[in-house]
Parts: structure tokens; sequence; C-alpha cells
């Protein structure tokens, strides 16, 4: 079984959320992506803290396809300095883990 991978971003809004969810899932990227509901995040920027609403976005895939999906969301994201956050995931249903890693080939 490959080692799969958790990746959190956040994006702007729901319908760039959903056009980038469905870019990365036709190339095999990722095997999942949610998108979670709107959600209020607070943030510095430029020595300022900023308020704004955003999309939390979870997607699932395997190591080997990290960097190929990573540079995928730079490509696509709206944002300058975008949430890019990639973690290892320890553990889980083996028949779910199993099915992220046919769904990345």
């Amino acid at each position: 079984m490959a080692d799969i991978i958790l990746l959190l971003t956040t994006w702007p809004d729901e319908l760039s959320a959903r056009k980038t969810a469905a870019i990365l899932l036709n190339k095999n990227l990722a095997a999942c992506v949610n998108i979670l509901p709107k959600m209020l995040s607070m943030y510095k920027w430029d020595g300022e803290i900023q308020t704004e609403t955003e999309h939390q976005m979870l997607l699932k895939t395997t190591a080997d396809r990290t960097q190929k999906l990573k540079q995928a969301i730079l490509d696509n994201h709206p944002y300058e300095c975008p949430e890019v956050l990639i973690l290892s995931v320890t553990g889980g249903s083996e028949e779910y883990l199993n099915w992220i890693t046919g769904n990345t080939k």
C-alpha cells in the first residue's frame, strides 16, 4: 500500500474550489476532495489582521502524487500565498486507503 497524504488548502469561494477540484480529480492527482462550507478565517497579512470567508479543501492522495498535486494547486490558485499543508496519514481503513491508491494512478 502506498503512503497516503492529506493536503489542506483554502479557496476564496465555492465555485473556484469546485472548478479546481474537478481539474485535480480528472488528472488523478487526488482521489477525493472535500470542500467544507464557508468559514471565517483570520490571519496576519502585511502586518495587519485580516478577516475573510473561505472554503477549506481536504484532498486525499498518495505520496508519489503530492508534488504534482501541490504544483497544480499553486498553478490554479488565486492567492499570492496560498495555504498548502501536507500531512502524512499514519493509519485508517485499509479498504479506504487502497481506494485512494487505486484512484490516483
